[in-house]
């Protein structure tokens, strides 16, 4: 009888060494996460059937977006796990909130800036960045090291301060909808920027635009026979000039990222 119990207890303990090893084995295939709903969103857009990620799969990751407003990141470290990564899409309809989902989201405003300062300039390949919706900022500061973006959306915010963008030379579109800045300066440090949308904006120095030589398109809405003069003088550049609101910038800057026509006719 205790020889049959102790050639039990050894098969139980190889059986538990064994069921150990494979768990250690495959913990140490899978991906460590520091946020959980980073975790969470990750498994979603891999869509793998399983409640872990391998980190075979992180280069599958090149576009990560936000479909679960309730649920906040309290860091973005994870993001640097993704070699590939080329866009992100940080969008909250904070208009959908209910009243609790809104008075967390205050709590959290004054750590963001500083999370994304901390992390976007780690992301080498990272060049579409959109926040629209974010409502987290009154200036854009936490972007002055990201020289790797090219396109940038920031719709229907709060900046109040574009300098932040004057050291991103990489920038090629720059979607700017409906934010209440005046001072358009810091784009004449933009090399490269190829179209601006300026709609539901009111700017004090719309003929920074004439110094930006590599312009192609604007959006902008004149206030007075000085910006339709400037507008007019763009044109006569070879810009072309939306003078009213449209929803299709995305679509105009796919144009001119494809060259698939020579002219963008409004």
């Amino acid at each position: 009888m205790k020889k049959q119990n102790i050639i039990f207890v050894s098969v139980l303990a190889v059986f538990i060494l064994g069921l150990l090893g494979i768990r250690f084995w495959y913990d140490s295939k899978c991906v460590k996460f520091q946020d959980k709903n980073m975790e969470l969103q990750t498994l979603y857009l891999l869509d793998n059937g399983r409640g872990r990620v391998l980190k075979t799969e992180l280069p599958k990751i090149e576009s990560f977006y936000v479909t679960k407003t309730d649920k906040r990141f309290t860091t973005l470290e994870d993001l640097k796990l993704f070699p590939n990564l080329s866009r992100l899409d940080l969008t909250y309809e904070t208009g959908l909130m209910t009243e609790e989902e809104a008075a967390e989201f205050q709590k959290q405003r004054g750590g963001i800036p500083q999370m994304l300062s901390e992390t976007l300039p780690e992301l080498p390949n990272l060049k579409e960045l959109d926040l629209t919706y974010f409502d987290y900022f009154e200036n854009l500061d936490f972007l002055s090291e990201c020289r790797q973006i090219e396109d940038f959306y920031i719709i229907n915010n709060d900046i109040q301060d574009i300098q932040g963008l004057k050291d991103l030379t990489s920038l090629r579109f720059l979607d700017l909808n409906n934010n209440p800045f005046t001072d358009l300066s810091p784009l004449q440090q933009l090399p490269h920027l190829e179209a601006v949308n300026l709609s539901r904006v009111s700017v004090t120095n719309l003929d920074v635009l004439l110094q930006i030589p590599s312009l192609k398109l604007v959006i902008y809405e004149p206030k007075t026979k000085k910006d339709e003069g400037i507008l007019q003088e763009l044109e006569n550049k070879g810009v072309t000039v939306y003078r009213e609101y449209t929803k299709e910038f995305f679509l105009l800057v796919k144009q001119l990222k494809n060259k698939t026509e020579s002219d963008i006719t409004p």
